[in-house]
Parts: structure tokens; C-alpha cells; sequence
């Protein structure tokens, strides 16, 4: 039986949402759920299946992308460790709107459905707490939804690799490296925009003294 590193636990344990959770409902999602240890691209659930699984980040990172009627796709969401996702279809049984897989080596808790009934049977208050959650999702991507029409592609370039930074950056003397597998395509889902066009805001923002690239990493200097 595979079981979650100590540093694995802490991530999720350090979650806000899962941390005001009760010990007793926390002990009882972590017991009933699997642990799964994938490599980076590995499709988690496709867009348009019936998921099977309700999920947790616990090391890595997650994708949450949608693919249009045309063939784009979009980044909805880049999940981070300590982060829940997946109950509503899986309650509900419905088609998956999103695909999810893994954009770095990630380690997930999967729980399936009846297991998860049966723990929001057993504490009446898990239910309104995925509500809360649910309403952080839909906030997220809706606002990413709002930046997508209403800032250009340099904002949108500059404030994914902000997020990045925020989110799995490391501290460098001047500011926040991102050191992750990062190519231009990925970028330009996540700002909703073409390569092309995500390349020339890369260059605008380095002849900015906004950013500083070098093989393999990103650096975001402090503002002067």
C-alpha cells in the first residue's frame, strides 16, 4: 500500500481549505483515499468522460484544460499541492467539461464516489465545506475567463509567470526563479494566447528588465 511522504502530508495539511477541515473529517478522507504517483503528461480524466475518481494534489502539478469545437486549448486552472478538485462531477455523474493531467510528476489522493458519499454521510459538515470550495474554483476561473477579454497578451504572459512564481517559484537574491519544465506552447495555453505572440511578450518583457530567462529557468526580479 502506497502512503504519502511527510512532506507530502504537510502540503496538504498546509491547504487552507483542507486545514479547517476537523481532524476527525480529515483523518477520515485521508483513510479512504488511494495514493498515485504519476510522471508529467499523464492524462488524469478526459474531457467528455464520466470521472470516476475525486482528487487531491499532494506533490507536483496539475493542468485543468479545456479544448474548444476548433481544437484550442486552454489552461482553466494550474493546481497546486493541497488542492481538491473533481467532487461535483463525480456527485453528479456528468461529463466532464476539463481535461486534467499532470504538468510535473505529481503524487494525487484519489477517493471514488461511494467512498465519498459515504464520508459526507458520516460528517454533515464536509458538504457545505465543498461548496466553499467549489465557489474558490468557479471565482478562479472566472476570472482568468475575465482576463482573457480584457487584458493583452503581454499582462496575460506577465501575470501567468507571476502566478507561476507565486505558486512554485523559489527565492533568488532579486526576486523568484521558476525553475519547472516550461516550454512556449504551455505559456501560451496558460495565457490563452498563440506561441507567437507569447514569444514576442517574452522579449518585451526581458528588454523591460521585467523578466531575466536563462536555460531551464525564469527569474523575476523585485520591482526597482
Amino acid at each position: 500500500m502506497r502512503v504519502l511522504s511527510l512532506q507530502e502530508a504537510r502540503a496538504l495539511e498546509a491547504n487552507e481549505w483542507f486545514g479547517l477541515l476537523g481532524d476527525e473529517v480529515k483523518a477520515d478522507l485521508l483513510q479512504h483515499s488511494a495514493v498515485l504517483r504519476l510522471p508529467a503528461g499523464r492524462t488524469v480524466s478526459s474531457q467528455g468522460s464520466v470521472p470516476e475518481v475525486w482528487c487531491a494534489v499532494a506533490a507536483g502539478a496539475v493542468q485543468v484544460c479545456t479544448r474548444s469545437d476548433a481544437g484550442a486549448e486552454v489552461v482553466l486552472d494550474l493546481l497546486e499541492p493541497g488542492q481538491w478538485f473533481g467532487d461535483v462531477p463525480l456527485l453528479s455523474q456528468r461529463r466532464l467539461p476539463y481535461s486534467v493531467r499532470t504538468w510535473q510528476p505529481s503524487t494525487l489522493l484519489l477517493m471514488r464516489r461511494n467512498a465519498l458519499l459515504q464520508v459526507c454521510a458520516r460528517h454533515p459538515s464536509l458538504p457545505p465545506a465543498l461548496a466553499e470550495l467549489n465557489w474558490e474554483l468557479a471565482q478562479r476561473i472566472g476570472q482568468r475567463a475575465c482576463d482573457q477579454v480584457e487584458t493583452s497578451t503581454l499582462q496575460r504572459t506577465f501575470g501567468s509567470l507571476r502566478a507561476l512564481g507565486q505558486r512554485f517559484g523559489t527565492r533568488v537574491a532579486d526576486g523568484v526563479r521558476i525553475e519547472m519544465p516550461l516550454t512556449q506552447s504551455e505559456l501560451a495555453r496558460l495565457a490563452g494566447s498563440s506561441r507567437q505572440r507569447v514569444n514576442e511578450a517574452l522579449a518585451q518583457l526581458q528588454l523591460q528588465g521585467r523578466i531575466r530567462r536563462g536555460p531551464g529557468y525564469i527569474d523575476l526580479p523585485q520591482p526597482r
